[in-house]
């Protein structure tokens, strides 16, 4: 895993791998913890089934797949997803305004005495006729390109460009509950992934989460990869300018396989000394045949004292990406904009089964 924290990797590589894959990642939760959502915005979207059938056909006309896909939650709770791919010509990035653009979905970046500010800008109406318009507002300090630095010859590289920042939310939703305004603020993470090859071949399943305390967050991953385990945490201060603490080893239990056969860990303990953290993936707020996201709680034993977090834990296993079996429920999810809605996206009443 090459991992950086260099605000100059932030945009778009047009010459990566056409069976790689790019994206760029903002989540948060409220204050109180009863909102939380995931936004995503793809480059090249690997989980797209229309990318995987033209690498196998090698097709030498392969443009990318620009998606964007949006989670909302409540108490835990799905209210709100979407998952929209366009066509190649959506996707824009003006390197002079640091603004990214998908259709009608943007992305602005600006910096503003040492604080770097970014706002998602929403507007879209689902065949089932859900919906979502607003934005959120985030603001960070800048990490230094330094503050987390690790080459290798991985094909992944993994840029975490605001491991913690204040988050601001204002939407108007239609969506499983009904027609609602969420206005709150609380704390959110942005990270910009790319990848040269797909990521079946980079690893066979990746741990990763986020979890806010009143001082500090911590980040962390774990990778399984075809001939080794590598794992990686650190405590980033509240300001994104120093590592409190580094961990390399962790210790995962309690498996737990769903109703597609994914068995992931539902707990993972990280020591270092006398600092000990617990993670416990408690509520499952997506699960499918290849991904998994929870809310957790975290509890950490730092300088003498116990601190304890609500967060975002993930989970994939890119293989399952491949299998045509989930590809049907695939595309009850992902929607195809050039072509006709699949006809679960139609309904109102079951395509949030799906959620």
């Amino acid at each position: 895993m090459n991992i950086s924290t260099d605000l100059d990797q932030i945009s778009p590589v047009y010459d990566k791998a056409k069976a790689g894959y790019e994206w760029w990642y903002f989540d948060g939760m409220s204050n109180d913890g009863v909102y939380s959502f995931v936004i995503i915005f793809y480059h090249d979207n690997p989980f797209s089934t229309k990318k995987i059938k033209e690498l196998l056909k090698d097709d030498r006309t392969y443009k990318n797949h620009p998606a964007v896909s949006v989670s909302v939650y409540e108490n835990n709770k799905p209210v709100y997803y979407s998952f929209l791919e366009f066509e190649s010509n959506a996707f824009h990035w003006d390197k002079n305004d640091l603004r990214l653009t998908i259709e009608n979905l943007s992305v602005q970046y600006s910096l503003s005495e040492g604080k770097f500010e970014l706002e998602l800008n929403l507007d879209q109406e689902l065949p089932s006729g859900h919906r979502i318009k607003g934005n959120i507002a985030g603001t960070g300090s800048l990490p230094s390109a330094q503050l987390i630095e690790s080459d290798s010859e991985d094909n992944h590289l993994w840029n975490l460009i605001l491991p913690v920042m204040d988050i601001e939310a204002d939407l108007s939703m239609d969506g499983k509950r009904g027609e609602k305004r969420l206005k709150f603020t609380g704390k959110g993470y942005h990270d910009h992934n790319i990848g040269n090859e797909p990521m079946k071949e980079s690893f066979r399943d990746w741990y990763w989460g986020r979890y806010h305390f009143r001082d500090f967050t911590l980040v962390y991953y774990l990778m399984q990869k075809n001939t080794e385990r590598e794992f990686k945490a650190w405590l980033i201060d509240s300001n994104n300018e120093s590592i409190l603490e580094k961990f390399n080893t962790a210790d995962l239990s309690y498996y737990s396989r769903n109703w597609f056969g994914l068995n992931s860990a539902r707990k993972i303990d990280l020591t270092k000394g006398e600092v000990i953290v617990n993670i416990n993936c408690k509520d499952k707020i997506d699960d499918g045949p290849f991904y998994q996201r929870f809310i957790g709680n975290s509890v950490i034993k730092y300088n003498g004292q116990v601190n304890a977090a609500h967060g975002i834990s993930e989970y994939i296993f890119p293989k399952n990406i491949y299998k045509r079996l989930f590809w049907p429920l695939v595309h009850m999810r992902l929607r195809y904009l050039k072509e006709e809605p699949h006809w679960v996206q139609k309904s109102r009443l079951l395509y949030p089964w799906t959620w």
